[in-house]
């Protein structure tokens, strides 16, 4: 009776709509009109698209062409807190740098430049192909991956953090172009392991994973400060019923109402999904698909519920609103520039792509930790403000005025 009252009383509530209608408006315009497209490639296209590629010297090529672009300029793009910061160096290291590039090349400067200009004479800026450029960019027989590694790591030291030569950075930055043979494979395999549905899942969470590290604080908020509101609070500490039951039947109902309008827009790419498996003669899986929805977001909307919950049992106001917006907007910066297959113990695991299930498979692991982390922050979080709670009610802590 008391979870049946506390989500009718939240689904009655503004604040509640508001949340269900920006989570429905964000899905919608970030997956279009159409959805999730997959199409089946055919021999002979000019062009089968890129992936990421882990061979050693298309890295070594991709990087220092890229070094070099921004060295001609000098001046180097540095993204530390996901902000574009440009950073220019003194002459002594500008020096030093391209010193790495030569030595990277074995040519000079000049050299290298010359070999970008006769590439670039007779085509039009727009068409310009940065992999294709890499290409020409020669690497000495005698410089190893090793010094490679060790070279853009003193790059990094000269321009600073999040620039385009950290490590991580630089290995999510290099492509290849893929051929007919590697594009099927891909198409064949979203069809066989991933079932379509899988595949058309990943994309969606990626989606609505950024629209549910934020929208939910704004319910949960309003629902711890409803009986401050309501002035009602001295009649809930009369009550015989256990702080822990309270607030945990509030956060429940606030986990459930924020879960049910995700299944229901989610219903669209399902279907979606199980239609195109039909359109190459295989099957779909809604169960494989909410599979996906239920292990990847719902970590998420109860890390952010129960971290406003502490938050707001704390505080006595919005300050959960606040910080859970700076944490949203660091997440987003983290991630900012590696929206596939960027994880870490970020809040808001990206995976920006259709397919691309082998890359998924290597971070399979790190996506699991990532999602049991913040579901057991979310519940000791929740935990930790029933206490606070608790001693509120028997007048330990005292009540702070309402925002």
């Amino acid at each position: 009776m008391l979870l049946k009252k506390e989500l009718s009383l939240t689904f009655r509530g503004l604040t509640y709509w508001l949340a269900v209608l920006f989570i429905g408006v964000f899905l919608f315009t970030q997956l279009g009109s159409d959805f999730i497209s997959l199409k089946q490639p055919e021999p002979g296209q000019s062009d089968y698209g890129i992936a990421h590629t882990t061979n050693k010297k298309d890295i070594q090529q991709q990087t220092i062409y890229n070094l070099l672009q921004q060295s001609n300029n000098e001046s180097y793009n540095t993204y530390p807190l996901g902000f574009l910061k440009t950073v220019k160096p003194s002459k002594s290291d500008q020096a030093v740098i391209e010193k790495i590039i030569e030595r990277a090349t074995g040519r000079s400067i000049n050299q290298l430049n010359q070999i970008q200009l006769k590439q670039t004479t007779n085509t039009p800026t727009q068409q310009i192909d940065p992999i294709a450029m890499a290409e020409q960019i020669p690497i000495a027989k005698s410089y190893t991956y090793k010094q490679f590694e060790k070279d853009m790591t003193e790059v990094e030291k000269i321009i600073g953090k999040g620039s385009d030569f950290a490590k991580n950075t630089y290995l999510h930055q290099s492509y290849k172009k893929i051929n007919y043979e590697e594009a099927n494979h891909n198409f064949q395999t979203t069809l066989t392991k991933d079932r379509v549905s899988g595949a058309f899942a990943r994309m969606t969470c990626d989606y609505l994973g950024i629209i549910l590290a934020l929208v939910p604080v704004f319910v949960a908020a309003t629902v711890v400060l409803r009986d401050r509101r309501s002035q009602s609070q001295l009649v809930i500490q009369t009550k015989r019923i256990s702080s822990f039951k309270l607030q945990g039947t509030r956060f429940l109902a606030t986990v459930i109402l924020i879960l049910l309008p995700v299944i229901v827009f989610s219903f669209l790419p399902a279907f979606q999904s199980v239609y195109v498996a039909q359109k190459y003669q295989h099957t779909g899986s809604l169960f494989l698909f909410y599979q996906y929805i239920l292990g990847w977001l719902l970590p998420t909307i109860v890390a952010v519920v129960g971290i406003s919950f502490l938050v707001t049992t704390l505080f006595n106001g919005l300050v959960s609103v606040l910080f859970q917006l700076g944490l949203w907007l660091l997440s987003l910066l983290v991630n900012g520039r590696q929206v596939v297959g960027s994880i870490g113990l970020n809040l808001i695991p990206r995976f920006n792509a259709v397919g691309s299930r082998d890359l998924f498979e290597g971070i399979f692991t790190e996506l699991v930790v990532n999602r049991v982390f913040w579901f057991a922050l979310g519940v000791i979080c929740f935990l930790i403000s029933c206490v606070i709670f608790d001693l509120k009610r028997k007048g330990r802590i005292h009540y702070g005025h309402p925002r």
